[in-house]
């Protein structure tokens, strides 16, 4: 955005900005020393990434930016839209994923999460990387050329035509990274077809609640059910043969009885948008489990995990606790996994027990 807004202005420097304000957003996350493990998540991707937000941001930050820049031309309109489209198109990225952000604070706490991307997909990722890398490449040239003429007496000549190349580089990544952005909402739309279709059949009283993209790709899909005992997962993709199977995840919402009054609990909660299930540990914890999210595998233990979970409990006080264990999996075997099931091999993916 820098670039393509700010760019014809003041060069490199549009992407410097744009670096600086699109960070501005997710340093919501220097409050958490002071934040307990259920008010992060109300925090994070809060406020900060709300509509209101974007337009104050806009305001606050748009005169200082032009008057900066005010000897290359830089209007406070120009800077006003430059400011607003890097604010927002950083909140838009959040709200491909499942995480859920919070566009309507303060009037509403509801969670915007369309699970078209994973969060970290290096397919949507890459092409703009790769623009970045190299325009803070070619800066650092320029810099050398410029000084390298500064002590001879002379000025560069080279400034402008690679401006242009980079401008047009700018849109160039950004498209690409549109279409595989447009191709992943198709994507998911067919993964929805295909998973309501199979649900219908065999769980007739279920209610198809998300379809989420698998870590790291939009061609393997993940598909949540919700009864009214429990939750079924399962997964296609374009490459299955025949109907795919299904993990049954009971609700248990009984474990957790004792804790209804607690305010992290309720937090707990309204994070997982009310999609979650209980387990008692071994070591005599309760688990909270987000069942919007997916599982990861153990082999050697033959067992899915979750990844979002928090185990509850009271200290000795008295007071109430919800911590999140740490996740122990051999991420190479997970991997392995994760593409031989998204070519269509299920055996091995579906031969582990639930949770």
């Amino acid at each position: 955005m820098g670039e393509l807004v700010l760019g014809r202005k003041i060069g490199g420097k549009g992407m410097v900005w744009g670096l600086f304000l699109g960070t501005l957003p997710d340093l919501d996350i220097l409050f958490f020393p002071w934040l307990d493990q259920v008010e992060k998540l109300r925090w994070h991707r809060g406020i900060s990434h709300s509509f209101l937000m974007m337009v104050v941001a806009a305001f606050v930050f748009a005169k200082p930016l032009a008057w900066v820049h005010r000897k290359q031309g830089v209007s406070a309109r120009r800077a006003w839209w430059f400011v607003f489209l890097v604010w927002s198109t950083h909140v838009l990225i959040d709200v491909f994923t499942s995480y859920g952000t919070q566009v309507y604070e303060p009037f509403s706490d509801a969670r915007v999460a369309w699970s078209n991307l994973f969060i970290i997909d290096l397919f949507f990722t890459l092409p703009l990387l790769l623009l970045v890398v190299y325009r803070g490449w070619r800066g650092l040239l320029n810099f050398r050329e410029l000084v390298v003429f500064h002590y001879s007496g002379s000025e560069p000549d080279v400034r402008p035509k690679f401006d242009e190349v980079s401008r047009k580089g700018a849109a160039m990544v950004m498209s690409i990274s549109s279409l595989y952005v447009a191709f992943s909402l198709v994507m998911k739309l067919w993964a929805m077809d295909r998973i309501q279709g199979q649900m219908v059949e065999e769980i007739p009283d279920g209610e198809l609640v998300e379809v989420a993209p698998t870590p790291f790709n939009t061609i393997l899909w993940r598909g949540l059910i919700e009864t009214e005992k429990g939750y079924f997962v399962t997964h296609w993709s374009p490459f299955d043969e025949g109907p795919a199977g299904y993990y049954f995840f009971a609700k248990q919402h009984e474990l957790c009885e004792s804790f209804q009054e607690e305010e992290m609990f309720e937090g707990l909660k309204w994070f997982s948008r009310g999609h979650w299930v209980a387990r008692e540990t071994p070591d005599g914890y309760v688990e909270f489990i987000d069942i919007r999210f997916g599982e990861v595998r153990d082999h050697e233990a033959g067992k899915l995990l979750s990844m979002f979970r928090w185990h509850l409990s009271y200290d000795d006080q008295g007071g109430f606790k919800a911590e999140r264990p740490p996740r122990r999996f051999k991420m190479g075997d997970t991997l392995s996994a994760l593409w031989k099931r998204l070519l269509g091999n299920r055996r091995e993916w579906e031969g582990l027990e639930a949770f």
